[in-house]
């Protein structure tokens, strides 16, 4: 009996793979508003900014590491 609690789905990775390019993709964005919108927010607000593609890329190893405990 083979024990597939902890495998991710094809249909998972492939969803993984296009929501990766997806934020590579709009990084540039981002980093441009986020040097825009700098100079003009507190330094809290400037870092919550900076800290959104880590967070996108944290949120995205989060989401595959729950789809792949539940099994499918």
């Amino acid at each position: 009996m083979m024990n597939d609690r902890a495998a991710i789905q094809l249909t998972d990775a492939i969803l993984a793979l296009f929501t990766l390019v997806a934020i590579l993709a709009m990084a540039p964005f981002f980093s441009k508003f986020t040097s825009m919108a700098a100079s003009e927010a507190d330094p809290f607000s400037s870092l919550l900014l900076q800290m959104t593609i880590p967070i996108l890329l944290i949120g995205l190893i989060l989401s595959i590491g729950a789809s792949a405990r539940r099994g499918g």
